[in-house]
């Protein structure tokens, strides 16, 4: 009996989730109900994506990990600890401030007993208003016994290192950095495939039923880098040929991310060491494998197979495309 082909391309369906500082630009259809995260690309126990067309569709990101392995993931990426896939691909629309937080690293997320492994992530501005912030990082010279006091006395935010959000501004954000992200800010999250949060401050506000959320100060205290800093955005490393733009945005042990851009279709060839993860921009993208094509609308993703080495693209603005332990360049 002949091996079911392994799959090439999977468009995902987004799962939308509520939040209390979520906005209004990701929700499906007109709602009330703040709506500040979108997950596109998703192997985790809260959320499973879902395959949304073509041979696959209904299927979940998980059963086709746990069934077609390195033919998906490619021969470079590994599963995380418990098998699953190992990134997680979010939009996240705020209307208000998030808290600011911190996460951990692997080995610390296994010291404190966590299910999930460590969470560094990077975020890439897609819309912000002007005076839009980011905070990422803490100011120098700080050290846990000072960040304890700010913590006790709700001082946190003056030893937050704050930037400017502009539309088309990285940020990488390692394991340990304290972070929180602003108001009026609708950006792309790549991400460890972790959910694991450690609250840090709040802004003294409450949930809907006055009561405030629960903080996580001991656990934030172990997870933090004291001696880490964000000078700011990552700058963009940019390589143009025959009409195609490619920006390397970030690349680090878990992940590489970068925005390309190219008049009419494009061919492009890879190795078969990562799957590529493409999310629309605003014009949408048609992207296609020698099998299979699909149209994905402006803030929808879909996959390409780790033992794929060739596909196409056509789209009439910028998108991003995101790998593991691949060198782009």
């Amino acid at each position: 009996m002949t091996a079911p082909q392994p799959p090439a391309l999977l468009p995902f369906a987004p799962a939308y989730f509520e939040r209390l500082w979520g906005g209004t630009r990701l929700a499906p259809s007109p709602s009330a109900t703040p709506i500040g995260e979108a997950w596109l690309v998703s192997d985790h126990a809260e959320c499973q994506s879902v395959v949304s067309a073509g041979p696959h569709a209904g299927r979940t990101l998980g059963e086709l990990v746990r069934e077609y392995g390195a033919a998906l993931l490619g021969t470079a990426a590994r599963t995380t600890r418990d098998g699953r896939f190992p990134l997680l691909l979010k939009l996240i629309d705020t209307a208000d401030l998030l808290s600011v937080q911190v996460h951990p690293d692997d080995a610390t997320a296994l010291a404190l007993g966590e299910a999930d492994g460590g969470k560094t992530e990077m975020w890439h501005v897609l819309e912000a208003a002007p005076d839009s912030r980011i905070y990422c990082g803490l100011a120098p010279g700080g050290d846990a016994s000072t960040f304890r006091l700010a913590m006790e006395s709700g001082m946190v935010e003056p030893l937050l290192r704050s930037h400017a959000a502009r539309p088309g501004d990285s940020f990488f954000v390692p394991a340990g950095m304290v972070h929180a992200i602003g108001k009026d800010i609708l950006l792309a999250e790549i991400q460890q495939n972790s959910n694991i949060t450690y609250r840090v401050f709040d802004w003294n506000r409450v949930d809907a039923s006055g009561k405030p959320r629960q903080l996580h100060r001991e656990k934030a205290l172990a997870a933090t880098r004291f001696d880490m800093d964000c000078p700011g955005p990552s700058p963009a490393e940019v390589c143009s040929e025959d009409g195609r733009i490619r920006e390397l945005l970030c690349s680090c042990p878990f992940f590489t991310a970068e925005r390309r851009q190219a008049s009419g279709e494009a061919v492009w060839e890879k190795d078969d060491r990562s799957f590529h993860i493409f999310l629309a921009g605003d014009g949408g993208l048609e992207l296609a494998t020698d099998s299979e094509r699909v149209c994905l609308a402006r803030g929808t993703a879909a996959l390409v197979a780790g033992w794929v080495v060739r596909y196409s693209t056509h789209a009439p603005s910028p998108y991003l495309v995101y790998s593991v332990q691949e060198a782009m360049y």
